[in-house]
C-alpha cells in the first residue's frame, strides 16, 4: 500500500498518530454506534447499526452495491428456474475464517435457520415467503419459496448472511454469537464490551487485493465525544456529524466532510382506521399542511430532500412522477372543515426517543390548523411494545431501508400484518401481495408505481424526507458510503503517502 518511500516517512506517521491517539493507519478505527450490538449472530439481529458490523464478517450469496444495486457476492450468478425456485450458482473454494468450506449445504443450513421459530431472527416477517433451499450439487442450491416472490433477491441482499453449520453444531449458538465466524472480508478479533469490537483482514478473502485495511475498530462512543474522538484521531471515521458540527468538521485541515442521499426517512405514520384520520380529506390536510422544507431546515439543518411518499429517489420501486404535497395552510384548512373539523382536534402520537425535535417541529406546524399532537415519547427498544399496547393516532421515527426497494417501508408500517402498523387500510395488502408476485421486470415495475401512487393520493402517512448522510473522516482516508447506510469497508483505504504529502 505503500511505496518504495515507506521508511523515510515512517518516522512522521509513527509521531503523528502517537500524538493523536490513532492506531496503525491501516487499521481503520471508526464509530458507527453509542453502544454495542445485542450480538454477533447476524440471525438473531434487526438493527441497521449491529448489521453493519456483521457485514463485515459474514456474507450473503449477493449484496448491494454502493447505489442500492444487487451484484454477486458468495454466489457467482443466479437464474429463475420456475415461479417458486431460483438456482444460485456458488463461488467455488471460499472458505469460512475456520478453515471450514463454504459450500449448498451451507447455504441450506441458514435458510433453515433463519426460518425456524426457535432462532428467534427479528425480521423473520420479511423473509417468510421463503419455504427452504435445496441442494442441487455442493456449488449449486436452489432457494424455494412458497409463492412467486418478486422481491427475494432484495430479502436475500438485506438480511441474509450465510453462517457455519459446523462451527455451530460444534461450539452451539451462545458461543457462535460471541465469536462469529464467516467468510467476510474481516476477520472476528476481540470483543470489548462498552468500548470496541476489532477485526482483522482475511489474508485468504477471495476478492483478490482485497480488503485494503488491515482491519477494523469500531468504537462504541456517546453522540456528544464523537466529533472530539475524530478531532484527537481516537477515530479516522464518524459515520453521523450533525449538521450543526459540519463546520467543525470542515474548518480542521486534517478532516474533511462527505455528504450521500441515504434510504433514510423520518415517517408519521397515522391509523387510518378510526377517529378523525380515517377521513381522507384530514390526512391530505396533515400533509398540505407540513412545510418540508422548514423541517429539513430545523430538523436536518438543509440535509435531506422532501419526498412525495415513503418511496425515496434511488430505491426500486420508488415512483418518480409523484411530487410531494405543496405547504398550503389555506386548502389544509379547507380541507379540515369540509371533514367536519373547522377547529382542528387532538390527536395521540407515538414518537421515538430520536425523533423528538421532529415531533415538536410537526406539533408547531401543525397547531397552525388547529391540531394538537399529545405526543408519548419512548425509547426505541419499548417502542415494539408500546405499538401493540395501541391507542396511538400517529407514531413518527426514524426508518431505514435495508431491502433498497420501496416495498420495504410500506410493509413495516401499513401491512396489517406488521407489529409496527397502527391501523390498516386493506388494499394495501393487495397491493403487497401483487408488488411480490411480480416476477418480470416490467410486472415489478408497473406493481411498485402502483402502490406507491396508493399509498400518496390516500394519504396513508405524513411524508417528510430523505436524509442526506453526513460523514466526518481523516482527509487521508478513502471511504465509500452506501444509500443503505451500511456500508462495506472491503473497498477503502489510506491514501499513499497521504502524511508525506501534507509535511
Amino acid at each position: 500500500m505503500y511505496n518504495s518511500r515507506l521508511s523515510s516517512c515512517l518516522a512522521v506517521m509513527t509521531l503523528l498518530f502517537l500524538s493523536a491517539g490513532a492506531a496503525d493507519s491501516r487499521v481503520l478505527n471508526l464509530c458507527d454506534d453509542i453502544s454495542d450490538p445485542l450480538t454477533l449472530d447476524p440471525q438473531k439481529q434487526f438493527s441497521e447499526k449491529n448489521h453493519t458490523i456483521c457485514q463485515q464478517i459474514f456474507e450473503g450469496l449477493i449484496r448491494f452495491d454502493p447505489e442500492g444495486k444487487i451484484e454477486p457476492a458468495l454466489a457467482v450468478s443466479w437464474r429463475r428456474m420456475d415461479p417458486l425456485r431460483v438456482r444460485f450458482n456458488l463461488r467455488k473454494g471460499v472458505r469460512f475464517h475456520n478453515g471450514e468450506l463454504f459450500t449448498a449445504e451451507a447455504v441450506k443450513f441458514t435458510i433453515e435457520r433463519y426460518l425456524d421459530p426457535a432462532t428467534g431472527f427479528p425480521a423473520r416477517a420479511f423473509i417468510d415467503t421463503m419455504a427452504g433451499a435445496e441442494v442441487v450439487d455442493s456449488d449449486t442450491v436452489d432457494i424455494i419459496t412458497r409463492e412467486p416472490d418478486g422481491v427475494l433477491l432484495n430479502r436475500l441482499a438485506g438480511f441474509v448472511l450465510m453462517v457455519p453449520p459446523g462451527y455451530i453444531k460444534e461450539k452451539g449458538a451462545d458461543y457462535f454469537a460471541a465469536n462469529p465466524v464467516g467468510t467476510g472480508a474481516f476477520v472476528f478479533k476481540e470483543w470489548e464490551k462498552g468500548e470496541k469490537i476489532v477485526l482483522t483482514s482475511n489474508p485468504g478473502y477471495w476478492m483478490t487485493g482485497y480488503p485494503r485495511l488491515e482491519g477494523l475498530v469500531f468504537h462504541f462512543i456517546a453522540q456528544d465525544k464523537q466529533l472530539a474522538a475524530l478531532v484527537q484521531g481516537k477515530v479516522e471515521l464518524i459515520t453521523t456529524v450533525p449538521g450543526t458540527q459540519t463546520l467543525k468538521v470542515k474548518t480542521n485541515h486534517e478532516l474533511t466532510v462527505l455528504k450521500k442521499p441515504s434510504f433514510y426517512t423520518m415517517p408519521f405514520s397515522l391509523n387510518v382506521t378510526t377517529g378523525p384520520l380515517s377521513n381522507l380529506d384530514v390526512r391530505k390536510a396533515l400533509n398540505y399542511a407540513f412545510n418540508k422544507e422548514r423541517l429539513i431546515r430545523y430538523d436536518l439543518l438543509g440535509n435531506g430532500k422532501p419526498i412525495a411518499t415513503f418511496s425515496m429517489e434511488g430505491e426500486l420501486g420508488h415512483n418518480a412522477s409523484l411530487a410531494p404535497y405543496a405547504f398550503d395552510i389555506h386548502r389544509a384548512k379547507e380541507l379540515l372543515a369540509r371533514a367536519g373539523y373547522p377547529a382542528g382536534f387532538s390527536l395521540k402520537v407515538l414518537v421515538k426517543s430520536n425523533a423528538d425535535r421532529t415531533a415538536k417541529i410537526a406539533a408547531s406546524e401543525f397547531r397552525n390548523i388547529g391540531v394538537r399532537l399529545e405526543i408519548v415519547s419512548v425509547s426505541d427498544a419499548d417502542s415494539i411494545r408500546e405499538f401493540a399496547r395501541g391507542g396511538y393516532a400517529m407514531a413518527i421515527g426514524d426508518v431505514p431501508d435495508p431491502m433498497c426497494h420501496s416495498y420495504f417501508i410500506q410493509a413495516m408500517l401499513l401491512s396489517s400484518k406488521s407489529p409496527y402498523c397502527l391501523g390498516a387500510d386493506p388494499q394495501i395488502d393487495i397491493l403487497l401481495k401483487e408488488i411480490v408476485a411480480a416476477t418480470d421486470e416490467k410486472a415489478a415495475k408497473e406493481t411498485a408505481d402502483k402502490a406507491d401512487k396508493y399509498v400518496y393520493d390516500n394519504a396513508l402517512g405524513v411524508f417528510t424526507y430523505q436524509k442526506t448522510a453526513i460523514y466526518g473522516l481523516r482527509r487521508e482516508l478513502s471511504f465509500t458510503p452506501y444509500l443503505s447506510r451500511m456500508p462495506y469497508f472491503y473497498m477503502d483505504h489510506f491514501r499513499e503517502n497521504a502524511y508525506e504529502k501534507k509535511h
